[in-house]
């Protein structure tokens, strides 16, 4: 172990780490932060998934820009499913240094790993919607040509020789 860890984190860095002071009160507030943070988990995957599963069910929605906001919601569902528990599970673990050391090492790791993925991904997501909506603003009609068949066909249905007489 290094001398820029103490021996009370067990490989968890020290701006995560447990307050030195030994008190109920820092205690309350990890208990109040996975009260709080597990609802919000669940209320996060769920909600997003919603959004995926409106997206892909409703034909009208399915255009780029709803595509690019599915794939949004897609990260976001994943960090509800992943990012949030583990971190109310590391927090809570650090109060028990003696017996799970190892395990909140890997717990952090994890967590580490799983943060940074899926805000990289919700960062890339978002700066592609950016320029998907810039170009949309700038260049509109073609980007609706561009963009959108399906809505050059429901404008533009096609014209049948037998019911057209001036098409041969």
């Amino acid at each position: 172990m290094t001398e820029s860890k103490s021996s009370n984190s067990c490989g968890v860095p020290e701006w995560f780490a447990v307050p030195k002071r030994n008190d109920s009160a820092a205690y309350i507030n990890e208990v109040f932060l996975a009260a709080v943070n597990i609802p919000f988990c669940i209320f996060a995957f769920f909600s997003n998934l919603v959004i995926i599963a409106t997206i892909i069910k409703t034909p009208s929605l399915q255009r780029p820009c709803n595509t690019l906001l599915c794939s949004l919601a897609a990260t976001d569902c994943l960090t509800g499913i992943t990012a949030q528990p583990i971190f109310v599970a590391l927090r809570l673990s650090l109060y028990y240094v003696s017996s799970t050391c190892s395990y909140q090492e890997k717990l952090f790791l994890a967590f580490y790993c799983s943060t940074m993925l899926t805000s990289g991904w919700s960062f890339a997501f978002l700066i592609v919607i950016s320029f998907d909506r810039h170009y949309a603003l700038s260049r509109p009609l073609i980007y609706r040509a561009s963009a959108t068949n399906k809505g050059n066909i429901l404008l533009h249905p096609p014209i049948h020789p037998s019911i057209h007489p001036s098409v041969r």
